[in-house]
């Protein structure tokens, strides 16, 4: 039986008419009524206008946040310019195989998250958690978005509102701003304190974004989250709008705004760092970036934060590559486009690092301290220092306006893309009569972006940021590399490296070679098992650390027990149900996998044949995607898609006139055979 299937895999079956079913469907769930099977949608996918529109698409996707806010400082904590050794290594090696392997999916398959996973039904839980994860990534990284835009607007001013202190909006009496600390009047600043870390003072940025901005004063914890900040919230609204407009008609509608997203970051950012090359110190700044620690190579902390820093910097196992990749036609050069699309990623950001670290040395030559002082990552980096180092320069709102509007569409494109992950996942599974409403896009649309505000306006009450740091930390963490290693175990070992090899022969794209070949089926899945690990045993405590001191959350001794004071330094210990219920949010997407794979065993009535089902061969799964079931229950019939039951091929000869396993008699059809 085992030769048989394999001389049926090596042909591909492109119509079957007119063939008798059999009676007993009993094996596995109709692919109509099942909710399962994704078999009787078909999907008709428009595709993109030009070519470039998907190259922007992805490359705005990949190109993020992240670039700008956190790759300069683990680069620079983590042995500078050595750093880069370990980066491009592992980006090689694990980033940009999950790259190109999301890419060949979805355009060989042209369907999204969900439906691909036909060519593995046991494994259709990975869909369904890489959809869940980026829905619920769009719950909070969105925010930041809004966030940019309050302050983007709060710099069309004169004077920026966040370069001295006023307390009749909210500053303390510990505010200080660039000219006291040129003054000296109110500071105590050593090399032991940084600008995230006070010692008897708080910036006047620090101040703005925690107390201004977000209020966090009038919130002590998630328990009691305070009043909604309604300028937030309406940017919140507004950066919504701007993503159901791009995104409302599809890629025809979002592969036009990329050309803007995706190409002024770069204008932007050049400007950034013409002006901060010309600036005083921040040659010392740029050399604190890149100076190399090779012995920091010798670390295992190192390799982990690289392997993880490139891996989440592509953007690879949230299905939006996926998504955007069903969209071309099947013999596009996906191929050129990733490995262009990798090397633009990792140079934007050395390229971002040069420019943020050229305003970070230009500021410690004005504070006269070492530059590691004033570095700092994450919102820490992007909304208190350097808009404090902006608000030193001549046309301060101008450079203001350039960096906010930077991250506003850094933050835009990748929003799109995830969120797109998530819509055309579900287009790909919707019943077919919806598919004809011709507002069903819109719908769709509206109804995934509209569900995803309404959860991020939580974040624009005044005690938001302990949510947003809550979901930053848990919902795509180990989550996202569980879901990826299933994801590569389940093509390179169940649906077969040889098989993934003949479908980028059939699209034209170059042979892999042994890189490839190696790197899907070992090295890959090794380094994600190791970045899990390490994901996982991190001890890292979930904390808040407040940038500045807030006098009223101190007021209330039954408050004490979550916000309290070690050192200099005030933080927020969250409470032990936010732990529980981060657990809940890294494990509620993942434990889609095997719930799935239990209900798919169990509906094709082979949950007694486990084991064997484990240990299919990848031949086994194709030309029909339920092969394994017709291999597991030979003495039951099976409608395949298409209503095709059961056939045994004697030999070659036989494909004209297949026998029905069921009947032992000749199905008499139609069928026409192509070779692979």
């Amino acid at each position: 039986m085992d030769t048989r299937l394999k001389d049926l895999s090596e042909f591909r079956t492109s119509r079957l008419e007119n063939i008798e079913l059999p009676d007993d469907t009993s094996c596995v769930p109709d692919p109509v009524n099942d909710p399962l099977s994704t078999e009787g949608s078909v999907i008709a996918h428009e595709e993109w206008s030009h070519q470039c529109d998907f190259f922007l698409s992805i490359l705005g996707y990949a190109v993020d946040l992240a670039n700008v806010w956190r790759f300069p400082y683990v680069c620079f904590t983590n042995g500078g310019g050595a750093f880069l050794i370990p980066y491009f290594i592992l980006m090689v090696c694990s980033a940009l195989p999950m790259f190109y392997l999301e890419l060949l999916l979805g355009q060989k398959h042209r369907r999204g998250a969900i439906a691909l996973w036909d060519i593995c039904p046991i494994f259709r839980g990975v869909g369904i958690a890489q959809v869940m994860i980026s829905y619920m990534v769009a719950f909070y990284y969105n925010t930041v978005s809004a966030w940019c835009l309050y302050f983007l607007m709060s710099s069309i001013a004169d004077d920026l509102p966040w370069t001295h202190c006023d307390q009749r909006q909210g500053n303390t009496a510990q505010c200080v701003s660039y000219a006291d600390l040129i003054s000296g009047s109110n500071t105590n600043f050593s090399a032991n304190s940084t600008l995230g870390q006070f010692h008897n003072f708080s910036l006047a940025s620090t101040e703005y974004f925690e107390r201004v901005m977000l209020q966090l004063q009038k919130s002590p914890g998630l328990d009691d989250m305070g009043p909604m900040q309604w300028k937030v919230l309406i940017s919140t609204v507004i950066i919504f709008l701007i993503l159901y407009c791009s995104m409302r008609h599809g890629v025809k509608s979002s592969g036009k705004v990329v050309y803007v997203t995706a190409l002024l970051p770069y204008v932007l950012l050049s400007g950034l760092l013409f002006n901060g090359v010309t600036l005083k110190g921040s040659n010392e700044g740029i050399w604190y970036f890149i100076r190399p620690r090779f012995e920091r190579l010798l670390e295992l902390k190192v390799w982990s934060n690289a392997a993880i820093q490139i891996f989440f910097s592509t953007g690879a196992g949230f299905g939006a590559h996926i998504a955007y990749a069903t969209y071309n036609p099947k013999q596009y050069n996906c191929y050129r486009d990733c490995i262009i699309t990798s090397i633009v990623n990792a140079l934007t950001s050395i390229f971002a690092g040069f420019t943020v670290f050229s305003y970070l040395g230009y500021l410690a030559h004005l504070l006269r301290t070492p530059v590691e002082t004033v570095t700092g990552e994450g919102p820490g980096l992007v909304f208190q220092v350097y808009p404090f180092a902006i608000g030193t320069l001549p046309w301060a709102p101008l450079w203001a306006m350039i960096f906010f509007l930077l991250l506003i569409l850094l933050g835009l494109d990748s929003g799109m893309g995830g969120l797109e992950s998530v819509i055309t996942a579900l287009a790909d599974v919707a019943p077919r009569n919806w598919l004809k409403n011709p507002y069903f896009r819109q719908i769709l649309t509206s109804l995934v972006l509209g569900s995803a505000c309404c959860v991020a306006l939580f974040n624009a009450r005044s005690g938001g940021m302990y949510l947003f740091n809550l979901m930053d930390r848990y919902i795509a963490g180990a989550a996202l590399l569980i879901g990826s290693l299933f994801q590569v175990i389940a093509v390179a070992w169940f649906y077969g490296l040889d098989q993934l090899c003949d479908d980028i022969k059939s699209m034209a794209l170059p042979s892999p070679s042994l890189y490839w070949r190696l790197s899907w089926k070992f090295i890959t899945p090794i380094v994600l098992t190791i970045m899990i690990v390490s994901s996982v045993l991190d001890p890292t405590p979930l904390v808040y650390n407040y940038g500045t001191r807030h006098p009223e959350l101190l007021t209330d001794s039954s408050l004490v027990v979550n916000v309290t004071i070690q050192g200099t330094s005030q933080h927020y210990v969250y409470p032990q149900w936010a732990f529980y219920l981060g657990i809940i949010l890294s494990t509620v997407s993942v434990i889609m996998i095997p719930l799935t794979a239990i209900m798919v065993i169990v509906r094709s009535g082979c949950h007694f044949h486990i084991t064997k089902m484990i240990s299919l061969g990848p031949t086994d799964y194709w030309p029909f995607s339920s092969a394994a079931c017709r291999k597991l229950c030979p003495n039951k019939g099976r409608t395949l898609a298409n209503g095709c039951p059961t056939i045994q091929v004697l030999d070659s000869g036989d494909l004209e006139n297949p026998i029905n396993q069921q009947t032992g008699q000749t199905v008499r059809s139609t069928i026409e055979l192509q070779m692979s």
